[in-house]
């Protein structure tokens, strides 16, 4: 059992030098010279050094891989791959190099001078030398700086005072030159009639308005501004009409200070224009809104005729006075008549239908009474009237 188990632990042992031996690192390898371009779908690329890689990667990362052999030795010496449009590597710096300086070429360390006459120092214990590594310097370079020459002395500042110029009248600047004649047109109508500037009438056919209407100049204006005349201009195929009422007068809307106080005599300045409210300059008596008329004139006058009576006859007494009727309105149509008198008699007064006939036609009444009062028969009125009977009248 021993010896095999010595067996064992020997061949345990050589497998793990090969595993090891098969598994050193390929850092003394490098990449690629030039990478080769996107798309390019080899398996395989030589670069300009002639060394071989393989290509590696998952879901689209490519990685070009060294070739080596199986004894870990990149393989290089093949013809490169002519490929148009190969990216080379960009070269690293090179490390700095470091000097370090021998012990002859450090500088000596100058003594301190001694101070002058002093107390001698105490007995101090004597010194324990360690040995410090050399540090290690790294050479500066120091570059050469100009000298600014010295500046001149600034020459001496002269005050000048200057008038000041007389302020000019606000003008319009354009850089734009224009002379009198030049005519003026909105943007989007030059761009539409820039095609219809060249207008000719085809062969067989004749032009048919020669008003103006196909001019592709009309709605331009000119830069000069229009002159005002006080003459009015006839034009052309017009005859003048003699008025002298002043409807051809040019200067006719221009206002005045006295028309516009003339005016304000008148009509104020809202809108709309309402007549102004004169003080009254008459004495003025006010009713009461429910008597249209006052006591005195609701008493009828009447012309009385007096008869020769037997003598010694006894007077007749007065006969009492008959009923008054406020006659609202009337209607041929009986609906009409009788809706209106339910509107008079939502006002509180007693309201009745009669019937009169007209050419043989009969006529509904509305009327409201009687009254035995001439003051409650005016105030009847009155209530007839607001109700919206215009027309309402007194009647027996």
């Amino acid at each position: 059992m021993k010896i095999t188990r010595i067996i064992a632990l020997a061949i345990i042992a050589g497998a793990s030098g090969a595993a090891g031996v098969q598994a050193q690192t390929l850092r003394p390898t490098s990449p690629p010279a030039e990478y080769p371009p996107a798309s390019y779908d080899g398996r395989q690329f030589v670069d300009s050094r002639g060394c071989v890689y393989i290509r590696a990667g998952i879901d689209g990362n490519v990685t070009w891989v060294p070739q080596v052999t199986r004894s870990r030795k990149q393989i290089c010496g093949f013809q490169p791959t002519q490929l148009a449009g190969t990216t080379q590597q960009q070269p690293r710096a090179a490390a700095p190099e470091l000097i370090t300086l021998e012990p002859s070429q450090q500088p000596a360390q100058t003594a301190d001078p001694a101070p002058g006459a002093s107390a001698p120092p105490a007995a101090s214990p004597p010194p324990q030398v360690a040995a410090t590594a050399k540090p290690r310097r790294t050479p500066q370079t120091a570059s050469a700086r100009p000298v600014p020459a010295a500046a001149a002395p600034a020459p001496a500042v002269r005050k000048v005072v200057q008038a000041a110029p007389v302020p000019a009248a606000a003008v319009p600047q354009s850089s734009v030159a224009l002379t009198p004649n030049t005519r003026v047109v909105q943007t989007h109508i030059y761009q539409d009639r820039r095609l219809s500037n060249s207008f000719q009438v085809p062969p067989g056919y004749r032009p048919v308005w020669t008003d103006g209407r196909l001019n592709p100049q009309r709605a331009v204006r000119t830069v000069r501004p229009a002159v005002v005349t006080g003459a009015a201009q006839v034009p052309p195929g017009y005859l003048r009409v003699e008025r002298e009422d002043g409807r051809l007068n040019p200067m006719r809307g221009l206002r005045s200070p006295q028309g516009d106080a003339q005016m304000a005599r008148v009509w104020n300045d809202g809108v709309p224009r309402r007549l102004v409210q004169l003080p009254l300059d008459r004495p003025t008596v006010r009713l009461p809104r429910n008597a249209r008329r006052s006591p005195a004139e609701a008493k009828e006058t009447g012309l009385r005729l007096s008869t020769r009576s037997a003598p010694g006859a006894k007077a007749p007494d007065h006969a009492a006075a008959a009923p008054r009727y406020v006659r609202a309105a009337t209607y041929a149509d009986a609906d009409q008549a009788r809706a209106a008198a339910r509107k008079l008699a939502a006002t509180g007064l007693p309201v009745r239908l009669g019937t009169v006939s007209r050419k043989g036609q009969p006529y509904k009444v509305v009327i409201a009474g009687p009254y035995r009062d001439e003051g409650q028969a005016a105030a009847a009125l009155a209530k007839a009237q607001q109700a919206g009977f215009n027309g309402a009248r007194l009647s027996k």
